[in-house]
């Protein structure tokens, strides 16, 4: 009996449904909202966020799609040395930050939200957008420091209408997606960093174009429409999205490179195909 088989088991019988945008433990009172916007090469938002669970809005202001992702510095390291350590590496993130998720991938004008339960400390803002055309996010984004203040917060109640899984390599969706609004529960059971690339696929296009489209040196309009998801959580994290679905196909896809091997997750897998009806 896998690992797998146990979670939509025990999630199947101990889950309640629970209405869509319930966003915090308290339903009379959500989560604190921070506002940022992506720009092509910065991000402008709040400098300081109170730790436990907030609400993260993207809006994407630039001319190319961007994500938030949040990262978190292990004491002792600088947002300064963070971004001269990404030149140097041409987009290369340092072994000493933590991937703590954050609304993901948007087309330009377009916006995107996450719930996630904070910890005190200094992060990064960045965008990790795979690199296309000539240059990748991560170098050419300037990161903007944030600092999480506050003491010891008690473990979330995430609430949502769909709980999902992400494990090596495979998403794992307990309830029927259905058309509408849903918010998204975001549980990372692997043992690398994963993330949800929610897509839109354009008319007569597939999942597999999207990834192509990604490919270096691919600067082509994508085959499809970016509604978010969640960015990079580190093995055990987990937080919330939202997202509206109409009629038509879709793709969840993790875009994140696999140390032991020349393929992505994506690649290896880690692609979920759906349409709404």
């Amino acid at each position: 009996m896998g690992p797998r088989f146990l979670f939509r088991l025990i999630w199947s019988l101990l889950t309640l449904p629970i209405p869509c945008g319930a966003l915090a433990a308290d339903p009379s009172a959500g989560p604190p909202v921070a506002i940022f916007s992506a720009l092509d090469d910065r991000f402008e938002g709040p400098d300081t966020l109170p730790s436990g669970l907030v609400a993260i809005q993207l809006r994407n202001e630039g001319r190319e799609p961007h994500q938030l992702q949040l990262l978190k510095l292990a004491e002792g390291h600088t947002p300064e040395e963070f971004s001269s350590f990404v030149q140097q590496s041409h987009g290369t993130l340092p072994r000493w930050v933590r991937h703590m998720g954050g609304p993901n991938g948007v087309d330009p004008g377009g916006s995107a939200d996450a719930v996630l339960s904070l910890e005190p400390g200094l992060y990064v803002v960045t965008c990790a957008v795979p690199r296309r055309g000539s240059h990748s996010h991560v170098a050419m984004t300037q990161p903007k420091a944030l600092r999480v203040v506050g003491g010891h917060t008690p473990p979330p109640d995430f609430r949502a209408s769909v709980h999902m899984a992400m494990f090596d390599y495979e998403y794992v969706v307990i309830q029927d997606l259905r058309r509408g609004p849903q918010t998204f529960y975001v549980v990372n059971r692997g043992k690398q960093t994963h993330q949800v690339n929610l897509v839109r696929l354009n008319d007569g296009a597939s999942a597999d174009d999207i990834l192509s489209a990604f490919d270096p040196g691919e600067a082509g309009p994508l085959p499809g429409r970016l509604l978010g998801g969640m960015a990079g959580l580190e093995p055990g994290g987990r937080g919330m999205f939202t997202a509206s679905l109409s009629p038509g196909r879709y793709a969840m896809m993790c875009l994140f490179p696999d140390p032991a091997s020349p393929d992505g997750h994506a690649a290896r897998g880690m692609v979920m195909r759906f349409t709404i009806e």
